[in-house]
């Protein structure tokens, strides 16, 4: 039986007999990898793991974090990383499922020509819901009750999604957070959203 020729690689110059199988490092760094996942691929894992990260529980290093800004109330990236000495990638991620979580407040500050994290705690607010007995035989009722909720009427509805990271996110929607607080005091809120058509028009 004939032995089988060898195949000689186009790139490395070495020869094998099945071609097919050789993973030639040269003709990785010439052509470099092939990207298999498309950028909606890409988009929705990051969006996936953004999700698991929304639901599940703080890890020590993170519950530890946490606690010195609830403690300290109020400072800068680089204050925490010197009470932390957690590396700037690890604070940063750390910090990145605090704030997805609700847990902290961070706001971008341009501090000494450079820009920062200031960092702030939130507080968790108790509140006094008072039992409101419902007549069953008015089927307005919730319509009544709910109408005014700014998310009927936002134009910006269709950019809403609570995977972003501060605008058009429930979270952090100024509209919504104002029409609770009214609700909570018992006051009606009623937006117009053509008042901030201007501010949000390129968006």
């Amino acid at each position: 039986m004939a032995k089988k020729k060898k195949e000689t690689c186009p790139y490395c110059g070495k020869s094998f007999a099945y071609l097919s199988r050789h993973k030639c490092k040269i003709k990785e760094r010439v052509e470099g990898t092939v990207d298999e996942k498309s950028n909606v691929e890409r988009r929705i894992e990051r969006i996936e793991e953004k999700k698991k990260n929304y639901h599940r529980n703080l890890r020590k290093d993170e519950r530890v974090i946490l606690n010195i800004i609830n403690q300290e109330k109020d400072l800068f990236f680089d204050d925490l990383q010197a009470l932390t000495n957690k590396s700037r990638e690890d604070l940063e991620k750390i910090l990145e499922i605090l704030s997805l979580q609700s847990k902290i407040g961070i706001q971008r500050e341009l501090m000494d020509s450079s820009w920062t994290k200031h960092i702030t705690s939130i507080e968790e607010i108790d509140v006094n819901v008072e039992a409101r007995e419902v007549d069953k035989n008015n089927d307005s009722f919730v319509w009544e009750k709910f109408s005014y909720i700014p998310c009927f009427v936002c134009l910006y509805e269709n950019k809403c999604d609570s995977t972003n990271l501060d605008q058009f996110n429930p979270k952090f929607c100024q509209w919504l957070s104002e029409w609770i607080e009214a609700n909570i005091e018992g006051r009606e809120y009623i937006i117009n959203f053509s008042e901030f058509e201007d501010d949000y028009r390129d968006v």
